[in-house]
């Protein structure tokens, strides 16, 4: 496409992650915030005036303006058809993961981003974690052999599974980290999952939803994985995301271990271990991993090349999760549907 300054991004959402966005694109060198689009008039006036940009009450009225590029889309995975006809008009989206909450949802996104020839990443903010694109180029380089089986996963407080308050699956909402970081780092697909659910806390909190979920995965070539991810936590755990991913090999292992981040604070509160990579503020900026994946998205569709990763591996994410949340209900194995384009 044309080059320009900065690329002029619209966020579509003024919710946690979109605020997030919408503050790492006003920082940029090399993008311009262009306006926050949310249908809440409240929040999205609020959260333009935080960083002194427009408020746009649709995607329809962003789409009749000549001043955005390209759109970071963050609002629930349920409401992920909204970035359709943006694709629709050729438009370059960086979109929230998961693609979708179903397979089906996530297709048809894609169909728009392939009829258009439209620019199309899904934020699997862990492609740019130091520590795991690490891990993974280990593997690729074969220091720990032929990688024969693997196992990840994440916890995180029961505070997160009240605020969804059952608007989405902690499949897709935490697991899909691991759906995906399971298949990337060992380079096999996931083929059948087995998967059991623990449902007693969050019914007791008048929530409809899953506390955790446990997987056991076949994968190509006769690799075994295992998933598992929840919201059970108790509140005052020192640290939110609790997560651990290992991939054994013929001739080694590489274990990431991301619970602690190297800061550990003693308060009032107890211990804390705050964020130190995915979104930290250093020196008055917000750093770490998504400003990696902003300037990923803008220079890639600058300057024409691949993204990180690919609409098909999002989409294989979500077809994993389809097929866990099957075996959850069937109680049975269950085939991965195919999620080749």
């Amino acid at each position: 496409m044309a080059s320009f300054e900065k690329l002029r991004i619209a966020v579509v959402g003024a919710g946690f992650m979109g605020r997030l966005h919408a503050r790492s694109i006003a920082e940029s060198e090399i993008a311009s915030l262009a306006g926050i689009v949310d249908p809440v008039e409240a929040a999205g006036r609020e959260a333009a005036a935080l960083f002194d940009t427009h408020h746009l009450a649709s995607v329809e009225d962003a789409l009749g303006r000549s001043d955005i590029d390209a759109f970071v889309v963050a609002v629930a995975d349920r409401q992920h058809q909204v970035a359709i006809p943006i694709l629709e008009q050729g438009k370059p989206v960086l979109l929230e993961k998961p693609m979708a909450h179903d397979l089906d949802a996530a297709k048809r996104i894609a169909a728009a981003a392939r009829a258009s020839d439209a620019r199309l990443m899904v934020a699997h903010i862990l492609r740019f974690d130091p520590r795991y694109v690490q891990a993974a180029e280990r593997i690729r380089a074969g220091e720990i052999g032929d990688p024969i089986h693997a196992s990840s996963g994440r916890l995180t407080v029961r505070d997160v599974g009240l605020r969804m308050n059952g608007t989405s699956s902690v499949c897709f909402y935490m697991g899909v980290h691991d759906v995906d970081i399971l298949q990337w780092l060992s380079g096999k697909n996931v083929t059948t999952v087995f998967a059991r659910a623990a449902g007693t806390l969050m019914a007791s909190l008048g929530v409809d939803s899953e506390d955790a979920v446990f997987s056991i995965c076949e994968m190509e070539d006769g690799m075994v994985g295992t998933l598992h991810c929840g919201w059970s936590l108790p509140s005052d755990m020192p640290t939110g995301i609790w997560a651990r991913s290992e991939v054994v090999g013929t001739k080694g292992v590489v274990d990431v271990d991301v619970r602690d981040h190297g800061l550990r604070v003693m308060g009032p509160r107890g211990w804390r271990l705050p964020d130190g990579l995915h979104w930290p503020e250093v020196n008055g900026r917000l750093a770490g991993d998504l400003r990696e994946e902003i300037g990923h998205f803008v220079a890639a569709v600058r300057d024409d090349r691949p993204f990180v990763i690919s609409v098909e591996e999002a989409l294989r994410a979500v077809a994993v999760n389809d097929a866990i949340l099957k075996s959850v209900r069937s109680g049975r194995r269950e085939t991965v549907a195919d999620w080749r384009l």
